[in-house]
């Protein structure tokens, strides 16, 4: 793979290892949350009683927390070592996805690259504790990649091959035990059947390998008594008037959930997102309308942060009724589903701003495969966090449940900045005359 003989590439990743070092070593607080639980959890049980007990009474993630219990039972600088290697391996397989058959990256799309892992925000990897948190989703999300890998470098042949999937089944085994990625690789696998139905093409063994495992982890969701003892619990505790919402209303909680996740505070991988998208199309259209469509989900940005920069220089109600639109006017666990007209309004408005995202995508690359695919992959990302809409802690769970959304920012973002941060580069010196 070309991609990775990159010596920028090797270069970001180093920085990237030395940040997650520091972080890691200097930064964290461990041991709050659900951490000490689940360092504690086997002085009165052994291993396959406290998940015979977890399946029965709380959770179908037996895997991943299985995994969580025997790392939690070693010393805390397994963890933070273990953690920081993930951290670089998910630096490196993004780049992969990103940059591959591109035998240089850019020096600006690097440059990109490093920005855009730093505007996410680490510190909801803390709201359940920071070793619990981070193997739940951080880790599971390194697991995805590595399952995505075969499905995505389809000129790697052989024994090379045979070495990816040795990697990806039991990475992807480990990963959709979680709801939302089960729920991104349901999504996928569909995708890819449909489209090589189309196509008139036969699909690898292994696409139809995660599409049953994945089906096969849905109904265990569905099954698993604890799943039911925890709804009935959280509902009781987070949310009393959930029970009575109907599938309509938790897809549209789902999404009033999205929208939280891009405007209850400055979401700077989404900031980025759109900036770079705003430019993009500015730099390949000249369509004044076009420009303006593009620049709307940008502007909605930065006229959050403005607001929130005033708001700490005069208190206006207006400036409070925008940065506490997701507050429902009551503690969330009062909450019935009534939202007041004025917050109806904004939350179309900012509806129509991630349809203009839409809208951007099909300016750059038009009626083509490379616009299906992105905007499918914008789709899939999303219902990752819709999908929460369907569980009673929509809210309790903090943001920590977007960040397969954000991360789709990321990926998105890059392959937006490849058409005028590498291409456009090359084109430019071409032009020149260099060689």
């Amino acid at each position: 793979m070309g991609d990775l003989k990159s010596k920028k590439l090797w270069l970001f990743f180093l920085i990237y290892g030395i940040l997650a070092l520091l972080f890691h070593f200097f930064w964290l607080k461990l041991g709050g949350g659900d951490d000490y639980y689940f360092m504690t959890c086997l002085k009165d049980t052994n291993f396959f009683a406290f998940l015979t007990g977890r399946w029965n009474k709380w959770s179908s993630r037996i895997l991943i927390e299985g995994l969580l219990v025997l790392v939690l039972q070693c010393p805390i600088f397994i963890w933070r070592i273990l953690d920081i290697l993930i951290s670089v391996l998910i630096a490196i397989l993004s780049s992969v996805f990103i940059f591959h058959k591109r035998e240089e990256a850019a020096l600006s799309s690097v440059v990109l690259l490093l920005c855009f892992f730093v505007s996410y925000d680490f510190r909801e990897m803390s709201s359940a504790g920071w070793m619990t948190t981070t193997i739940n989703y951080w880790w599971t999300l390194a697991a995805a990649l590595v399952a995505a890998l075969p499905l995505y470098l389809t000129d790697v042949k052989g024994i090379y091959r045979k070495i990816l999937y040795l990697f990806a089944i039991p990475a992807a085994l480990f990963a959709i035990n979680h709801e939302q990625i089960c729920i991104l690789f349901l999504c996928v696998c569909l995708f890819l059947l449909a489209k090589g139905y189309i196509r008139k093409q036969k699909r690898n063994w292994y696409v139809y390998f995660l599409l049953i495992y994945s089906v096969l982890s849905s109904v265990s969701v569905l099954i698993c008594p604890g799943n039911l003892v925890r709804k009935l619990s959280n509902i009781e505790y987070w949310f009393p008037g959930y029970g009575d919402f109907n599938l309509v209303q938790k897809i549209l909680l789902g999404w009033y959930s999205l929208l939280m996740t891009l405007y209850q505070d400055v979401n700077w991988t989404y900031f980025l997102f759109t900036a770079v998208l705003f430019a993009a199309v500015l730099l390949h259209k000249k369509k004044t309308l076009q420009i303006v469509i593009s620049g709307l989900p940008l502007a909605s940005n930065l006229g959050l942060l403005g607001i929130t920069v005033l708001s700490k220089i005069r208190d206006v109600s207006l400036f409070h009724q925008i940065l506490h639109v997701f507050d429902f006017d009551q503690p969330i666990v009062y909450y019935q589903g009534f939202l007041p007209g004025k917050i109806r309004i904004l939350l179309l408005v900012y509806t129509l701003c991630c349809l203009c995202v839409v809208l951007s995508f099909f300016f750059l690359w038009g009626n083509t495969e490379k616009f299906v695919d992105m905007l499918v992959l914008l789709v899939i990302v999303s219902a990752s966090k819709v999908s929460m809409g369907l569980s009673p802690t929509v809210w309790a769970s903090s943001e920590r449940t977007s960040i397969f959304l954000n991360f789709g920012f990321l990926f998105l973002g890059m392959y937006c900045a490849q058409d005028f941060l590498e291409d456009g580069y090359m084109i430019k010196h071409v032009q020149k005359g260099d060689t």
